[in-house]
């Protein structure tokens, strides 16, 4: 994005468009870097789910969690923070309500009276006329609490909004009526976006691909819809496509999907459900296609003859060291381009895929979704694996990692914390 975010407006006008899709009951961080010249630029999108009880938590047991998930995203220096809540509303919505009388809660030592609340149900145990007060004042209570942990990592929270229903404003300001979600929609940056093709929707779901239907399948197919490639000859096709994908990567544009759309030929599309149909051989196609295995390192992989990057497959497909090494399970943190790369390539074959091998490729989507650190499309495309095939087992292992709270191992350092995340989104 070339427009530089200058204001408010600008930068909640852009979540949407990192995300691809509008947030609910989410709290967002806009993670900014800054380089050796001192120029800032805001390197990463962060999300995680959000509600009165993660506020609860937060105040009771303090934002370590958030900070570490953070640094572990990238070199961070500052921080916006985005809280997205159809229920906050400012204090000036209601006559009958005021500020927070923090006499209500005991804040002492970062801790919270959580008698008062109803943590069961997700929700607090209050009358409604108190309900709105005690609200805003909770979400400030972490805020804050999100702050001091960050500050304590040297990260800097550079401001704080909510967003609600069509109205945004600023946390810590309780004079702030908010302002119309219109103007951050029609930002400068925003605008950018939005001609350069970017088409949020509403819901994360909607991101999910569908596959074309069983008449334009066998129409693509043309008369072969039950020929199947050998698995040679599918990594050598792998192989003529390699250099393509790795031009990708060298290119600081934006992704070419064109390209990619190009790339989807019969025989490639063909090639892909041969090396989908085989655990050792999938495995293999993983570890390819993060970018980053040390046993696919693709300076390796570049000049590979007929039958070479097959003899590489087998001989690490089944390696528990190798395995040991593939993205979500190594500590080294990903290369988000590349996964992005890897997921948009995998998006445009599931489409064309062959029925056989549909939850499979699902699955491998949901995993390359998890290794980035997206707990919301993981579970999604997950979900759609297991709609396919309620026994595959992938898919249901990732679903049990997002059920509970388990992160890939390079961001495992950061510990914990009582929400999912969403995958970071570069700009």
């Amino acid at each position: 994005m070339d427009t530089p975010a200058k204001t408010a407006e600008d930068l909640i006008g852009i979540v949407p468009h990192t995300l691809g899709y509008v947030p609910h009951r989410s709290l967002v961080a806009i993670i900014v870097v800054t380089d050796e010249s001192g120029v800032r630029t805001c390197e990463t999108t962060l999300r995680v789910d959000f509600d009165l009880e993660t506020a609860a938590h937060i105040v009771s047991e303090g934002g370590d969690w958030f900070a570490q998930l953070i640094t572990g995203a990238c070199p961070a220096t500052g921080v916006f923070l985005v809280l997205y809540d159809d229920e906050f509303l400012p204090a000036c919505a209601d006559d009958r309500l005021g500020s927070l009388d923090v006499d209500s809660l005991d804040l002492d030592g970062g801790g919270l009276d959580l008698d008062s609340l109803d943590v069961d149900s997700g929700g607090l145990d209050l009358d409604d006329d108190e309900y709105g007060r005690v609200h805003r004042g909770l979400v400030r209570a972490s805020v804050d609490e999100l702050a001091t942990a960050l500050g304590e990592q040297g990260i800097d929270t550079l401001g704080a909004w909510w967003v609600s229903e069509d109205l945004f404003g600023r946390i810590d300001d309780e004079a702030d009526p908010g302002t119309s979600l219109e103007e951050a929609s029609a930002s400068a940056c925003a605008t950018e976006l939005v001609a350069g093709g970017s088409s949020p929707v509403a819901e994360a779901q909607e991101l999910v691909v569908r596959p074309i239907s069983a008449a334009e399948f066998a129409a693509g197919r043309e008369g072969r819809t039950d020929a199947w490639l050998s698995i040679d000859d599918s990594f050598d096709l792998l192989t003529l496509i390699y250099p393509q994908l790795t031009d990708q990567r060298r290119t600081a544009a934006a992704l070419d999907r064109q390209t990619l759309d190009d790339l989807m030929t019969l025989p490639v599309v063909m090639a892909i459900d041969s090396i989908l149909s085989e655990k050792w051989s999938r495995d293999a196609l993983e570890m390819i296609l993060s970018f980053d295995h040390p046993n696919f390192r693709p300076c390796d992989l570049m000049g590979c003859l007929p039958g070479e990057l097959m003899d590489r497959a087998l001989r690490y497909s089944r390696s528990r060291q190798a395995a040991q090494e593939m993205v979500g399970l190594s500590s080294r943190p990903p290369r988000p381009s590349d996964i992005k790369l890897s997921i948009e390539l995998l998006r445009r074959y599931v489409r064309v895929g062959h029925p056989e091998v549909r939850a499979t490729a699902y699955a491998v989507i949901a995993w390359f979704e998890w290794s980035l650190g997206g707990s919301t499309m993981a579970e999604l495309y997950a979900r759609a694996a297991l709609d396919l095939d309620p026994d595959h087992a992938m898919a249901g292992l990732i679903i049990s990692a997002v059920e509970n709270g388990y992160l890939p191992q390079w961001l495992m350092g950061a510990g914990r914390g009582p929400v999912r995340s969403n995958s970071p989104s570069r700009e």
